[in-house]
């Protein structure tokens, strides 16, 4: 039901002309006086004119009566001093709603609730709420004075007496039937002299019928008042019971060895048995093979239980018999604690199928290429980057060990040509170069480039632990002997005296308090080479005496020399003997 106007009253949608003489503009104050801009007051007497037609315009509406709409029966107002307390009455009613577009049905019936508050005469509509209708619900109109398109003069609003059972309510264009009210409103109504009539049957929503009868029912679950399941749930949830079981179906025509997980769920007692799933079986690749349910014992007609499922057992589903060969440890440790110490040796299980597979050997190693690298192509033709150690980069950054170096057992040619090997500690690489020197025939700079190398003598790549002053490496089939280190790469290694044991002082002071004999020998050597008994001797004397004598490595004995000598290069024998004797 639609109103009878053409257009709701809305901003916008009101068409009513404004000429006439209650069009009254503003008078233009603003100019421009040959140039400049100037502001005209108004004139006072027209103001005043003005002001005397308001006054009698609002003396002629307030002799009019307030109520022009049509009523069965004048209810005369309250008197000024009488209170009038706020009531809200609520109405019940309808509206139809046409549907253009829509195949199964040409209109809609939507419910409301009108709400008409007696202290301002103000109007509210809420639309009653029906789940999965597909409409926007709840409050359709706002708490607000609504105009009546059908009172004179033009304009007047609803009042509490405009609403009454069975009467048609237009409000911005939509008609809202009345069918009924609550029990106060009938009574509130017959207070101020309004009889309602009868309530009416609302017609029914044609499309909310049917889908009613095409909703499933709310499914209602009912709680177990059982305590007991309670507090299994509170000290069970989660913790179940895992039993390895095979099957075995190889009488059968096609049939073998299936192997199973048997979970028992310490909550319910409940049991699932899920298959396993065997690469190149030829089966779909379904898990769960028995779902989650209570499996009852067919010798005893209960359902298992966990003293049921041991080592040895058979649990029978279905006509299948599952022989339990194997435990994982909760298992094993909840069954003891509960029950007592149990056998849980495992069933060993015969897999006829199951042979060794023939593992490929990687290839020597050619020489060409990064050898890590290289390996990739043995495994896949589309081989990956080896993967760097990130944190091992980013500790030692930067940090390169640079030793001297000499060839061994050199040829007459070879005889005096020095090198510098740089060990690069981020990422395990190595460089060699050699030093240049005048009328040699050699040209200096680069000799080896920068790169990962297999130690030939260790069967591995190099490592930093491989360099120390003393220690001889073969790269290239060149044979090296490490004579000296920068300063830097003797810091370098005294400070990580864990990753080098040859620059640790305190390993090495403690393993020569076991030579005694050796110590007394050391120091009798010394006292030959100083007269005087000043306790000092130079640094690289004491350096070939420890390493003839203690028979200590050469960077060893560098290491003590760097402790216990002093700027001059004298080492302090007296310190360093006294340290074995206190």
């Amino acid at each position: 039901m639609l109103s009878t106007k053409t257009s709701p009253f809305f901003p916008g949608y009101d068409f009513r002309s404004a000429t006439g003489t209650n069009n009254k503009p503003k008078n233009q104050t603003l100019t421009v006086v040959h140039g400049l801009m100037k502001t005209t007051m108004p004139d006072p007497n027209i103001l005043d004119i003005q002001i005397e037609e308001t006054k009698k315009k609002l003396a002629a509406l307030q002799g009019q009566q307030p109520d022009a709409t049509q009523r069965t029966s004048f209810v005369p107002d309250l008197q000024p001093n009488e209170p009038q307390e706020a009531y809200t009455l609520r109405f019940y009613g309808y509206f139809q709603q046409s549907l253009t577009e829509s195949p199964g049905e040409t209109y809609r019936i939507r419910y409301v609730n009108i709400y008409v508050y007696t202290e301002d005469d103000t109007v509210m509509i809420e639309e009653q709420k029906s789940r999965n209708s597909g409409m926007t619900q709840g409050v359709l109109l706002r708490r607000m004075r609504v105009q009546n398109p059908n009172a004179e003069p033009y304009g007047s609003t609803y009042i509490v007496q405009d609403f009454q059972i069975g009467v048609n309510i237009d409000i911005s264009g939509i008609v809202y039937h009345i069918y009924d009210c609550d029990q106060f409103t009938r009574q509130y109504m017959e207070s101020i002299g309004i009889q309602l009539a009868d309530s009416e049957q609302a017609p029914e929503d044609l499309y909310t019928i049917k889908r009613k009868l095409t909703e499933r029912p709310i499914r209602v679950s009912h709680c177990n008042p059982d305590p007991t399941n309670l507090a299994n749930f509170l000290k069970y949830d989660g913790k179940v019971l895992r039993f390895y079981a095979v099957w075995d179906d190889s009488k059968n025509l096609f049939g073998e060895k299936r192997k199973f997980v048997i979970i028992y769920f310490l909550v319910d007692g409940r049991i699932e048995i899920r298959q396993v799933n065997e690469p190149s079986s030829g089966r779909d690749p379904v898990a769960r093979f028995l779902a989650k349910t209570v499996l009852k014992n067919p010798r005893t007609g209960q359902p298992y239980s966990d003293q049921d499922l041991m080592v040895g057992e058979t649990v029978t589903a279905f006509g299948r018999n599952f022989l339990i060969y194997d435990a994982d440890e909760f298992t094993k440790q909840f069954l003891d604690d509960k029950y007592g110490i149990h056998d849980w040796t495992p069933i060993k299980q015969k897999d006829p199928l199951d042979v060794s597979l023939a593992t490929s050997e990687a290839p020597p190693y050619n020489g060409w290429g990064d050898e890590e690298d290289s390996l990739g192509y043995c495994h896949s033709l589309h081989p990956k980057p080896p993967r760097k150690n990130i944190v091992k980069l980013l500790n030692n950054d930067g940090k390169v060990l640079r030793f001297k170096a000499e060839f061994k057992n050199p040829n007459p040619v070879d005889d005096g040509r020095i090198f510098v090997i740089a060990f690069y500690t981020a990422d395990d690489k190595l460089a060699i170069f050699e030093s240049p020197r005048r009328n040699s025939g050699f040209q200096g700079g680069k000799f080896i480039q920068k790169g990962t190398y297999k130690n030939m003598l260790a069967g591995r790549n190099f490592i930093a632990q491989d360099f120390y002053v003393g220690a001889e490496i073969m790269v290239n089939s060149y044979r090296f002997i490490l004579t000296d280190a920068d300063e830097y790469a003797y810091n370098q290694m005294e400070a990580e005296p864990e990753e080098y044991p040859v620059a640790d002082l305190s390993a090495i002071i403690e393993n020569l308090r076991k030579n005694t004999e050796g110590i007394e020998k050391l120091r009798k050597e010394m006292e030959a080479q100083d007269p005087e008994l000043k306790g000092l001797i130079p640094k690289d004397d004491a350096q070939k005496l420890m390493v003839r004598v203690l028979r200590l490595q050469y960077h060893q004995a560098i290491t003590i020399a760097r402790r216990y000598s002093d700027d001059k290069n004298m080492f302090n024998y007296f310190d360093f003997v006294g340290v074995f004797t206190k």
